[in-house]
C-alpha cells in the first residue's frame, strides 16, 4: 500500500553503511518510523529529505509493519539553523520533545504546525531564543493533553492571594496547599505569560514581552513542568543547556542576531 503525506523529520539514525531509519511526524497520519534505503549515498534522491528538520512531501510504501520512503520533495530544510550551535541545539531539543509527545499513528497536526513555526522562528531569528523555548514547551505540553491548572489552586480552586506553581501537582497551589516539595512562588507576570501561552492564537504565540527576570522565571517553570511530567530530562535539553550562555549573562538582543 502506498500513501503520501507532508511530513517533518524529527530524528534520523544510520542503519548499516548506506541506509537510514527516520522518525517523521506526518500531517493527517501522525508519527511513523520509516526506512530510507540508500539515503546516505551522495547521489541518493533521498539524501536531503532524510535529514533532521527537513519538511516536505513524502511518498511511502507500507508492507506489514515496515514503512519505506519511496520518494520525497523537500519544501523546507531550515538551513539557517546550522549557522549557530545554539539555534541548532534548541531546534534538536524541540524536535525531540515533539517526538516524545506524539503517539504512533495518531494525527497530531497542531503539534506538527507548532513545531514547524518554532523551527521557522529559530531559523530566521525572528524572536530571542529564550522566548521560543518556554513558549514551545508549554504549548506543546498543553496540546498533547498535559494542560497545567492555571486558573486556581489544583486542590481547592482558590485563585485569590499568593499562588505557587507545582509541576508535581500539575499547576497552581494556594498558600494553604503549597506544601508540595517542588512548589515555588509564581509571580503575576509569569502566571500571565503561562496563561497566554496555553490559550493564545497559535500565530501570536511569540507576541509576548517580559522583563529578563520574569523570562528567567518562566523558562525555569516551563522546563521543570516538562521534565517532571516526562519523568526525565531529554538528552538534547542537557546538550542545549551546555552550549548556551545563561540569560543573565548575555543580552537577548545580541543572542537573537543572525550569525
Amino acid at each position: 500500500m502506498e500513501f503520501t503525506a507532508k511530513a517533518l523529520v524529527l530524528s534520523e539514525r544510520a542503519v548499516g553503511e548506506w541506509d537510514k531509519s527516520l522518525t517523521l511526524l506526518c500531517e493527517g497520519v501522525g508519527k511513523i518510523q520509516a526506512w530510507a534505503k540508500g539515503a546516505k549515498r551522495v547521489k541518493s534522491p533521498l539524501l536531503g529529505a532524510s535529514s533532521l528538520f527537513c519538511y516536505g512531501s513524502y511518498v511511502f510504501s507500507e508492507r506489514g509493519e515496515r514503512i519505506t520512503v519511496q520518494s520525497a520533495a523537500v519544501e523546507e530544510s531550515y538551513f539557517e539553523l546550522r549557522g549557530s550551535v545554539e539555534r541548532l541545539a534548541l531546534a534538536a531539543y524541540l524536535c525531540e520533545l515533539c517526538k516524545t509527545l506524539a503517539p504512533e499513528r495518531q494525527p497530531e497536526d497542531e503539534l506538527l504546525h507548532l513545531t514547524l513555526n518554532a523551527l521557522y522562528a529559530l531559523s530566521k531569528a525572528l524572536v530571542p531564543f529564550e522566548m521560543v523555548k518556554p513558549a514551545f514547551e508549554l504549548r506543546a505540553m498543553a496540546c498533547s493533553g498535559f494542560l497545567p491548572e492555571l486558573e486556581g489552586c489544583a486542590v481547592c480552586a482558590r485563585s485569590e492571594g499568593p499562588l505557587w506553581f507545582s509541576s508535581l501537582q500539575g499547576g497552581l497551589l494556594c498558600e494553604r496547599h503549597a506544601a508540595a516539595k517542588d512548589a515555588i512562588p509564581l509571580s503575576p507576570a509569569a502566571l500571565a505569560a503561562m496563561r497566554y501561552l496555553c490559550s493564545c492564537d497559535p500565530k501570536r504565540l511569540y507576541a509576548f514581552r517580559m522583563s529578563k527576570e520574569a523570562m528567567r522565571e518562566l523558562t525555569q517553570r516551563c522546563e521543570e513542568f516538562v521534565t517532571v511530567t516526562l519523568t526525565a530530562a531529554l538528552p538534547t535539553l542537557e546538550f542545549y543547556k551546555r552550549v548556551t550562555v545563561p540569560l543573565s549573562d548575555t543580552p537577548s538582543e545580541t543572542r537573537s542576531k543572525k550569525p
